[in-house]
Order: C-alpha cells, then sequence, then structure tokens
C-alpha cells in the first residue's frame, strides 16, 4: 500500500474546503437573485401620460382606502402592493349634442315665443379640474358613484359609459334649460333665420352653464371649467318649414303678379298717352291742312278778283271768256247797245 503522508492529507482536506465554500456562495447567490426577482415581480410602476391624471387610494389586506395624492400627468411612481388607481381625463372633453354618430345626447328641445317646438344641436367643450385635492373630492362625490374612471391609462382614446351617465347627469338639464330659456325670447321665424340668435345661446351657455351645473354638485368646488359652447342654428319642424316655404313662394307670386300689373297699367298707360298724342297731331295736321287750303282759296280769290276787276263784274269777266272762247254771249237786242270793257270803245 502506498504510503500517505501528512502533508497529501491536508491538500485533499483543503481542496474539499475550497469547494464546499463555493458551492455555498453560489447558492448564497442564487437566494439572493430568486430574492431578487421575486422583488422585481411584486415592485412595479405606474405611470400616467399627458393627458390623464390617477387619483391614489390605499389597500391590500389591512389597509384602509385612504387618499394617498394622484399621480400626475407625464409622471411615474412606485406601485405600492394593494393600492388602487382610478385615472381621469386631464385633456380638454366634448358633451355633443348633435344627435348624430358618436354624439353623446339628442339635440335638446325649445320652444319659441310663439310656443313652436325647435330642435338645437351643438356641442360644449370643457376640462376636468384635475388639481389632485378637488380631483380626489371628486371622485369621492361622484366618480365613483357611477364608475366615471378607467382603472388603467390610456384609455381615454373612447368614452367610458359611467362617465357618459355622470355627464348625462349633470349637463343635460343645464343645457336644456339654458337654451329653452333664450328661446322662449324669440320666434320660431327669428330662431331659425337670425343668426345673432344662435350666438346669444352661445354666450349664454358660456356665462350660465358652470353655474346650473355647480348647483347640483356636492361643495363647493368647480369640478368643470373652461366651457366653450358651439350652437348650431335651431331646427324647426319639417312642416314649418314647408309652410315657411309655401308662404314665401306665395308672398313671391303676389310680388310677381302686382309687378305685372303695374308694367301692364304703364304699358296701357304708355299706349294711351301715345294714342292721344298721334290723335291731337292728326288733329293738329288737318287744322293746318285747312288753314292751308283757306290760304290757297284766299290768294285764288285775290288773283281772281284782280282779273275781273277790269271788267267791272264777274258777268262781263265771264262774257269776255266766252269771247275768246268762239262763243256770243250776247243775244241780239233790239234798241240796246252792246258794251265793251271799259278799256276802250267800239268804232
Amino acid at each position: 500500500m502506498p504510503k500517505v503522508t501528512p502533508t497529501s492529507g491536508n491538500a485533499l482536506h483543503e481542496a474539499t474546503g475550497r469547494v464546499g465554500g463555493l458551492v455555498k456562495i453560489l447558492l448564497v447567490l442564487g437566494v439572493i437573485l430568486a430574492l431578487l426577482i421575486g422583488a422585481m415581480n411584486l415592485v412595479r410602476t405606474v405611470a400616467s401620460p399627458a393627458d390623464e391624471v390617477a387619483v391614489h387610494k390605499g389597500g391590500g389586506v389591512i389597509e384602509a382606502p385612504n387618499s394617498k395624492g394622484c399621480v400626475s400627468a407625464n409622471s411615474r411612481q412606485i406601485r405600492k402592493p394593494g393600492d388602487k388607481y382610478y385615472w381621469y381625463p386631464a385633456s380638454q372633453r366634448t358633451y355633443n349634442f348633435t344627435g348624430g354618430d358618436g354624439a353623446d345626447h339628442e339635440s335638446f328641445s325649445v320652444v319659441s315665443k310663439d310656443f313652436q317646438q325647435l330642435e338645437v344641436p351643438g356641442s360644449v367643450e370643457f376640462t376636468l379640474n384635475v388639481d389632485c385635492t378637488v380631483l380626489t373630492r371628486f371622485h369621492d362625490a361622484i366618480g365613483n358613484r357611477y364608475h366615471a374612471f378607467y382603472t388603467s391609462s390610456d384609455e381615454w382614446s373612447e368614452t367610458n359609459d359611467g362617465w357618459q351617465r355622470m355627464l348625462d347627469l349633470y349637463f343635460a338639464p343645464a343645457l336644456d334649460a339654458t337654451l329653452d330659456r333664450v328661446a322662449k325670447k324669440y320666434t320660431w321665424k327669428e330662431l331659425y333665420a337670425d343668426p345673432t340668435i344662435k350666438d346669444e345661446m352661445n354666450r349664454t351657455v358660456n356665462e350660465q352653464l358652470a353655474t346650473l351645473i355647480q348647483q347640483k354638485m356636492p361643495g363647493e368646488d368647480e369640478f368643470f371649467q373652461g366651457f366653450s359652447a358651439l350652437i348650431q342654428q335651431p331646427r324647426p319642424s319639417d312642416a314649418l318649414v314647408q309652410a315657411l316655404s309655401d308662404e314665401e313662394a306665395g308672398r313671391a307670386q303676389a310680388a310677381a303678379a302686382k309687378a305685372k300689373a303695374v308694367a301692364d297699367a304703364e304699358t296701357e298707360q304708355a299706349r294711351a298717352v301715345a294714342e292721344a298724342k298721334a290723335l291731337e297731331a292728326a288733329a293738329a295736321a288737318q287744322v293746318a291742312q285747312k288753314e292751308a287750303e283757306a290760304r290757297i282759296a284766299r290768294l285764288e280769290a285775290q288773283i281772281k278778283e284782280s282779273e275781273i276787276g277790269p271788267f267791272g263784274s264777274a258777268k262781263e269777266y265771264n262774257n269776255n271768256l266766252a269771247i275768246q272762247n268762239g262763243l256770243n254771249p250776247y243775244q241780239p237786242t233790239y234798241g240796246g247797245s252792246v258794251l265793251t270793257p271799259s278799256g276802250g270803245s267800239t268804232p
């Protein structure tokens, strides 16, 4: 048998010790790594995007749901095990009451001064007050009641059903009352045709909506801010529009008939004036003709008179004409004398 020296035994013992120590180190490192991985699985972060804010509430097995502040927009913090977070919109929101696809509400019905019903479509833009203290009170008093929140971020591209119910409860009655109050000051035709009334509705909504909503809110916090209304032109019923169209058509026909009658009368008057002037001109022409004929007759008479003059009488003038034409105007007489023109005598 080989002889084992004390030196060889010590070396083996030392090698075995080193291997055991290395194994222990590896085991410790494994445990630490496992603990780190477990801690990483347990410790997570929570973040809010630029257009959202989260209300932070305590949770867990033994912790009460006390308020722990907020996760403000564009920020991140460590998510505490058992705690809960409720996200609300920090950007501008719109309450649409046009009644179309994607609208939040139907158009509001109003009654005019002359007791006709019209529909008023439009929209109101606003922002939720995301001051952490105010937002927490909003969550406690209203948001939590109607489930008007999301439990994770990046979901506000679509409207939450609870948020929709909450808006209908607080916004719809206030808008309905405000628009109807303005409408009662005007007739339905004015509401339908006058664009300045629509501008008045916008101003009134912007000025009074916050107050009317606040009257229904618990406490004195202004949960909603920055109202900006965009009211469209009120719409009467189809029957009223048709009646107005018929009325305007009748008015246009009457105006056309009146214009034609006036034109016809003016034409007839012009014709009568022209005919009167023509008759007047004809009469004047006849008078002028008669006067000319009379002047000619007078001239002819004067000429004839100058021709007869030398003969002393018309009879002698005619006798002379007869003689010139080879006639004997004188019948035989006895005991008389034959007369000759006074200018000479016969031998």
